[in-house]
């Protein structure tokens, strides 16, 4: 369903009418005492300005989303999206399939259960997504009674709604049939793992190199990490000779890439960016071209998610799986195996009771003053 500012109901607005009026407050048997008023007053405005940004963003939604009402207009978009990532959301107010399916061809047949208000809560969480990644291209087709956008999700292979498909330089890479419990999360991963971006503007090329040839990996083993100043809170920096960092490299498809792919990501971007200055991240798409399957030939690699693990360019370690705990854990091990200390956060100094009991006193007059109890 389209993604719509809330509109202020008119209970809301007699509502803060009502609160800002004393004279008509003063009429009413029982009128709330004048703190109480002024929480209302406070609550109230606080409600028109939440309604206010959500609206705001919404406008902002629609701006950079595209209807699709025919193929042709399909085509053009992806034409003119170049190499940027495509999500294109195929919706209908008619039916909303509880499955939770990556290329699901007969998703909810077997179990046909509907629920329109899970697909207005996805919708609210594209809403989100399509604010946060802006390197991203957004397209939607609802699917009316008649309408040409039916004969568009047809072309796309499209029977069961919602359904997302995510393309690339034209090509279909990945799609997700459904709104179950687990479908924000896949499509979250899915725009991370394919569009590179993430919250607040993050970029996954900031941390993880995209290695697609021998010699982009060359450059990767032979890189080192800089020495990281200590972080806000922790006790010291991150200074790791470069023979003892350990180089990681995230091997995966581009196309059909099944869940595990999609699923460990978000932890390979967590562990790179707090691990700088003692790891290195990297991330193959086995599928890109034949230097890339030449690697993962040459690695051993026969099924994806795969990591390698590398020191002073050496392979030290090999993981194949979709195990986040696991993927972290085989990193502090050679940590602690290879004697580096990573940062500590910095235990913060108690306040003494004398200080302690100095705030207590001072809240305690502070509320005497005010003409209220504190429990200090």
């Amino acid at each position: 369903a389209q993604v719509h500012a809330s509109p202020v109901t008119m209970s809301a607005l007699s509502a803060s009418a009502f609160t800002a009026t004393p004279v008509a407050r003063r009429a009413l048997r029982g009128a709330k005492p004048p703190r109480a008023r002024a929480a209302a007053f406070r609550v109230n405005a606080a409600y028109d300005s939440v309604e206010a940004r959500r609206a705001a963003e919404t406008e902002r939604v629609m701006d950079r989303t595209q209807e699709i009402h025919s193929i042709e207009e399909f085509e053009a978009a992806l034409s003119l999206a170049g190499e940027r990532l495509v999500m294109v959301a195929v919706e209908s107010e008619e039916e909303c399939v509880m499955s939770d399916d990556a290329w699901a061809k007969n998703a909810g047949t077997s179990n046909l259960q509907f629920d329109d208000n899970a697909c207005r809560t996805l919708s609210s969480s594209l809403a989100r997504i399509a604010r946060e990644a802006t390197d991203v291209n957004f397209l939607r087709v609802e699917v009316l009674e008649g309408g040409r956008a039916r004969d568009v999700a047809k072309a796309l292979g499209v029977t069961k709604y919602p359904t997302y498909q995510y393309y690339k330089n034209g090509e279909l890479l990945w799609q997700h049939v459904g709104a179950g419990a687990g479908a924000q999360e896949a499509l979250s991963e899915g725009v991370l793992y394919y569009g590179g971006a993430g919250a607040q503007g993050l970029r996954t090329t900031d941390y993880v190199t995209e290695v697609k040839s021998k010699s982009d990996l060359r450059d990767f083993i032979d890189s080192c990490s800089m020495a990281q100043p200590a972080a806000a809170g922790f006790d010291t920096g991150i200074d790791v000779p470069c023979d003892k960092q350990l180089a990681i490299v995230d091997i995966g498809v581009d196309k059909d890439a099944p869940a595990g792919c999609l699923h460990i990501f978000p932890a390979v971007l967590s562990l790179a960016r707090n691990t700088v200055g003692f790891t290195r991240w990297a991330r193959i798409a086995v599928d890109s071209n034949e230097e890339t399957k030449a690697i993962a030939k040459e690695w051993g690699v026969d099924s994806v998610p795969a990591f390698v693990f590398m020191a002073d360019g050496k392979v030290v370690d090999k993981y194949a799986g979709a195990d986040r705990v696991e993927l972290m854990n085989r990193v502090l091990r050679f940590q602690s195996a290879n004697g580096i200390r990573l940062p500590q956060r910095t235990t913060p100094k108690r306040m003494s009771t004398a200080e302690a009991k100095e705030i207590a006193r001072a809240a305690r007059d502070r509320a005497k003053e005010q003409g209220r109890r504190s429990g200090w």
